[in-house]
């Protein structure tokens, strides 16, 4: 975490500089959905959580955009787990539910690359980091069901990976925008760093795909 804090008075200090060489800076808040799940897990995801961020840009050339968002959102997977008999028909009682909450305060930071006219349409590439502030499960453990069982201590405190979307940018007045803003984020790091704690016998790595909207104001 110190590293992240020394990096923020570097990125402003970026952005200033880039402002005073007739750079436009931008920034906003963004509000939006989730759709979390964990890689190579076989059976799909049915979550939708909250995410939010702030966010802050400034601009490199007519087109393409550095950007940072920082913000909160909700990761891991919701599933009602059952089990089949032979001739593929649910066993009575056999169902429950299955659910990961996983806190992340969340730092993406990305290219952004403009395309088109008044309602510009973009493309963003980049990678994130998200660190973790809570985490617990529901569903069944060693055979009994538990509630919000805390697994935080097995669980890796620093996630990253790979994101890449795309979005739509309209004016509504001189420095004023609203957008529509879509990314998937692709996590690279095995989370469960203790599978007695957590419940889980394979690697955790998070994905999802995030829709938001938000709005945007430059600054000359």
């Amino acid at each position: 975490m110190r590293k992240i804090t020394l990096l923020f008075p570097v990125l402003m200090l970026l952005i200033s500089s880039s402002s005073l060489n007739g750079q436009i800076i931008s920034y906003g808040a963004k509000l939006g959905m989730s759709f979390p799940g964990f890689i190579n897990e076989k059976i799909a995801s049915q979550r939708i959580t909250l995410a939010l961020s702030l966010t802050g840009s400034v601009r490199i050339t007519r087109s393409v955009k550095f950007q940072i968002d920082p913000g909160f959102q909700r990761k891991g997977n919701k599933y009602t787990y059952q089990v089949w008999d032979s001739h593929d028909n649910i066993i009575e009682d056999s169902s429950y539910l299955v659910k990961t909450n996983m806190d992340y305060l969340t730092f993406p930071a990305f290219f952004k690359i403009h395309i088109g006219g008044a309602n510009t349409f973009y493309l963003q590439a980049g990678g994130y980091y998200g660190y973790l502030i809570h985490a617990n499960f529901t569903g069944k453990r060693a055979g009994e069901m538990v509630k919000r069982y805390l697994i935080k201590p097995g669980l890796a405190l620093h996630d990253f990976g790979l994101l890449a979307g795309g979005g739509i940018e309209t004016p509504i007045r001189q420095g004023l925008s609203v957008l529509l803003d879509i990314k998937y984020q692709y996590g690279l790091k095995d989370l469960n760093l203790n599978p007695e704690i957590t419940g889980f016998n394979q690697p955790l790595k998070n994905k999802g795909l995030v829709m938001s909207m938000g709005i945007i104001m430059d600054i000359e």
